[in-house]
């Protein structure tokens, strides 16, 4: 016999730690469990198994509440005085309401990215939301006073409310 055969023969099979049936010669770059190409996560320093790959740290574990506070105390300053502004800016320029709103949306939330330390996600896209809808009441779009008997009133006009929720989507957007 020559030594290649026997090389061979000798060589003590390896199975994949997650797939007992399956013959690997891969491991993890970290844990070093043999792990199938099923298994392989391909990460920046290696290929690596599942329970490796899996993130930690501030990815993994979210925002810390105070980012949350943060966030939303900027996004209502923001839409305070963003709404102010816009109600003034619009009579200015009667044209731009569809710029107005996409640049308060995007102020918004940058607002909120902001005072966030720039974390994002589902919690810092729905304060973004009650932010920007706040700013768009507070800028006469939603929510406005009847020019004869001066009460407020709520607005069905369609290209207000599509203004709107221009601005609130972008402000939503921009927490993505």
């Amino acid at each position: 016999m020559s030594t290649l055969e026997q090389s061979t023969d000798n060589e003590e099979k390896i199975y994949c730690y997650y797939h007992p049936n399956v013959e690997t010669r891969i491991s993890c770059s970290s844990c070093g469990k043999p792990i199938c190409p099923q298994d392989m996560v391909y990460t920046s320093v290696g290929v690596k198994c599942r329970e490796c790959a899996k993130p930690v740290g501030r990815t993994a574990a979210g925002a810390k509440p105070i980012y949350y506070i943060r966030g939303a105390a900027a996004g209502l300053g923001a839409a305070i005085v963003g709404g102010i502004g816009i109600q003034l800016l619009r009579r200015l320029i009667p044209f731009g309401g569809f710029i107005l709103a996409i640049i308060l949306g995007y102020a918004i939330g940058e607002a909120i990215s902001w005072g966030a330390r720039r974390n994002s996600g589902l919690g810092f896209q729905i304060i973004a939301g009650i932010s920007a809808l706040i700013a768009f009441t507070l800028g006469g779009y939603i929510i406005g006073r009847s020019m004869y008997t001066g009460n407020i009133t709520f607005l069905l006009n369609p290209i207000s409310l599509l203004i709107a929720a221009l601005g609130i989507f972008t402000a939503v957007a921009r927490m993505r």
